[in-house]
């Protein structure tokens, strides 16, 4: 399973998103994209979502939006 994350470093759902991912020990297992910081990214989100709506984890290719859906699929996904 290939797991990215479009984020940016201020955005406070992001940071939560992060947090969370953290949390569980997951981090080395997502790929993470900072919009902010690479132009490739950012038009690689625009692809994804018009809206370039961050925290935006993308599971196999397909866009998950909302911070609580992202930590409730990281959830489902991750059990411990």
């Amino acid at each position: 399973m290939k797991l990215e994350l479009y984020h940016f470093e201020s955005c406070p759902y992001c940071r939560k998103v992060r947090n969370y991912i953290d949390q569980i020990g997951v981090k080395s297992q997502i790929e993470y994209h900072d919009i902010l910081e690479d132009k490739k990214s950012h038009d690689a989100l625009m692809k994804l979502n018009d809206d370039e709506q961050v925290p935006c984890l993308v599971v196999d290719g397909k866009p998950i939006l909302e911070s609580d859906d992202i930590i409730a699929w990281l959830k489902e996904n991750f059990k411990k």
